[in-house]
């Protein structure tokens, strides 16, 4: 699925596990909106549910 069609999405789920994904969540979660990480565009949507298991939430200080 493409960025354009996501971001036309009502709601989005977004799953992340294991502790190879830990830098990407926290980037995309508490980093800058950026074209470097697609993904942090999320952070302008309203309805995004992110599950993260605790391997890939580890990094996060939120």
């Amino acid at each position: 699925m493409g960025l354009a069609s996501i971001m036309k999405s009502k709601q989005i789920v977004l799953m992340a596990y294991g502790k190879e994904k830990a830098e990407a969540v926290k980037a995309m979660i508490e980093g800058p909106v950026t074209i470097d990480l697609p993904a942090s565009i999320l952070q302008t949507r309203e309805h995004v549910l992110v599950i993260a298991d605790e391997a890939a939430a580890s990094l996060l200080n939120k």
